[in-house]
């Protein structure tokens, strides 16, 4: 009896030694925001332009971290502008409230073109680059989904060169729900 018992106890303790495997950590998320407002100010006679917008945004962060790289795509009636990637910080890492700071670079691109008689701030360019500078907070609904909300400042190139003195800015905000995958 004795023999038998010890290479049971050996297996028993090897399948408790071994780690556990986990669900897979779901560090990707993805946000609609279908609710969104924008003002683009220009920096010649102050022109506005504001409007509605709805966007796309995604973030990837690994559990634990700090950083984020994340980025979004919004569109309304007078622009689109997107930011392929900024890196945020999160400093409250893996709670159920995370607010984050974030820096990006953007591009912007003009729907209408201004009439003669009534210019705006679109201006008259077809491509704008310029960086985004962003905040905002998410609240964890339950295991896979969020609500997001997220402030951004934006200033592009009014002209030609990224770095032309001409410039203008967007401000805008967004509320939408996310979902981790």
């Amino acid at each position: 009896m004795f023999r038998s018992a010890l290479p049971l106890a050996c297996a028993g303790l090897a399948l408790l030694a071994t780690p556990a495997l986990a669900e897979p950590a779901r560090n990707l998320g993805i946000t609609v925001a279908p609710l969104g407002a924008y003002v683009l100010q220009g920096d010649a006679e102050g022109a506005l332009t504001v409007g509605y917008s709805a966007g796309l945004g995604w973030a990837y962060r690994k559990p634990g971290a700090v950083l984020e790289v994340g980025g979004h795509l919004a569109s309304g009636r007078h622009l689109t502008e997107v930011t392929p990637m900024s890196v945020r910080v999160v400093p409250l890492g893996d709670t159920r409230v995370r607010p984050f700071l974030g820096v990006g670079a953007s591009m912007l691109v003009p729907h209408s073109r201004p009439q003669s008689v009534a210019p705006d701030t679109l201006g008259s360019r077809v491509l704008q680059l310029g960086f985004e500078l962003c905040g905002g907070v998410g609240v964890e609904l339950g295991e896979n989904l969020f609500l997001s909300a997220e402030a951004r400042y934006q200033n592009f190139s009014a002209r030609g060169s990224p770095f032309s003195g001409e410039r203008q800015s967007l401000r805008s905000t967004f509320l939408g729900l996310g979902m981790h995958l």
